[in-house]
């Protein structure tokens, strides 16, 4: 079954979402605890969100200075990422590119965002091809 076959019209449960910070050790952009939902429909439509649990351990100093992008220091001093917009699948490389129509992260918008895509039993792996070490894991919702 192909990747397109297995992601429309299902939601998923965020797992984990880690990056790296600037010395390439391990770091949670919206904490550990990060709560999120993604969701593709039939017509090639999809949206995530992800929430901090803990908003407040994401604003010091020294947290925001880690982190290597300025997306992830936006997302991290809003505490939330949301973005929305027609997704197309490449199952020859694996890469599901979402064209954002709507975004927190106004940088976002009208871009195209490429994510490595894998699934294996009921998880979901996204990487960013721009970010390899931006990776997040979800595991498909069955209600």
């Amino acid at each position: 079954m192909t990747i397109a076959e297995q992601i429309a019209g299902t939601s998923w449960r965020l797992v984990s979402f880690q990056s790296e910070d600037k010395s390439g050790e391990i770091i949670y952009p919206l904490g550990k605890e990060a709560e999120g939902v993604i969701m593709f429909t039939r017509d090639q439509r999809m949206a995530v969100q992800i929430m901090a649990t803990n908003r407040e351990s994401l604003q010091s100093r020294d947290f925001l200075e880690r982190l290597n992008t300025d997306t992830e220091v936006e997302m991290a001093k809003f505490g939330y990422h949301a973005y929305s917009g027609r997704y197309k699948l490449d199952e020859e490389n694996s890469t599901l590119t979402t064209r954002v129509e709507l975004s927190l992260v106004h940088a976002y918008i009208g871009s195209d965002q490429t994510r490595t895509a894998k699934i294996e039993a009921d998880k979901l792996y996204l990487s960013n091809v721009r970010h390899p070490e931006r990776k997040l894991v979800w595991q498909k919702i069955n209600d």
